[in-house]
């Protein structure tokens, strides 16, 4: 299922099948989609933790994790997903990945534009959340340019210290460039 599309980039969400074969350890048969760099294969990502709360709530594969191809390849670049629905607030939080072969050619930032605005469309989300280490300075270069606000950090079992930075979708949206936002996929 398309979950966004921009210029470069096409987001297809993972299926529900999708998820169950790749707890089996099988590469699922994707359409058209090429997946040279292995991604989601060589390294699981957050798969383990996707995968649980796919097969509790099945409606949660459409946000859960969502492929990034780029468009004039047919490449599975990466994935993004958001870690759980709207919580309080409305506040939701996602993560990306582009494969290293792939990095510092803008796609980062085009792809959480098209995640973001996509999942803007909800009426249940009021807050974007973003969460990153202090060490990561190709992740934080990319949300600082974006002008999100660090607003704390947090202590992260897995990956300790993160910072925390949000922007309201409202504040979003009416900063957004128009040549940043995605294409609206055709029915």
């Amino acid at each position: 299922m398309t979950f966004f599309e921009t210029q470069r980039l096409l987001g297809k969400s993972l299926s529900l099948d999708d998820y169950l074969q790749l707890e089996q350890g099988i590469e699922p048969t994707w359409m058209a989609e090429i997946n040279s760099y292995r991604h989601l294969i060589t390294n699981p990502g957050p798969l383990p933790y996707r995968i649980p709360r796919v097969k509790s709530n099945p409606e949660f594969a459409k946000i859960g994790l969502v492929l990034t191809i780029e468009k004039s390849t047919g490449q599975i670049i990466g994935s993004a997903g958001f870690h759980d629905f709207p919580k309080d607030l409305g506040m939701i939080e996602i993560g990306f990945e582009i494969v290293a072969e792939r990095q510092n050619q803008g796609f980062g930032a085009e792809l959480l534009h098209g995640m973001w605005r996509a999942i803007c469309q909800r009426q249940d989300v009021k807050v974007l959340r973003y969460t990153v280490s202090p060490q990561n300075a190709p992740s934080l270069h990319i949300i600082q340019k974006l002008n999100f606000a660090l607003i704390g950090e947090q202590i992260d079992p897995e990956d300790g210290i993160e910072l925390i930075y949000e922007m309201s979708k409202s504040e979003y949206i009416s900063k957004t460039q128009p040549q940043e936002l995605p294409i609206t996929p055709k029915p």
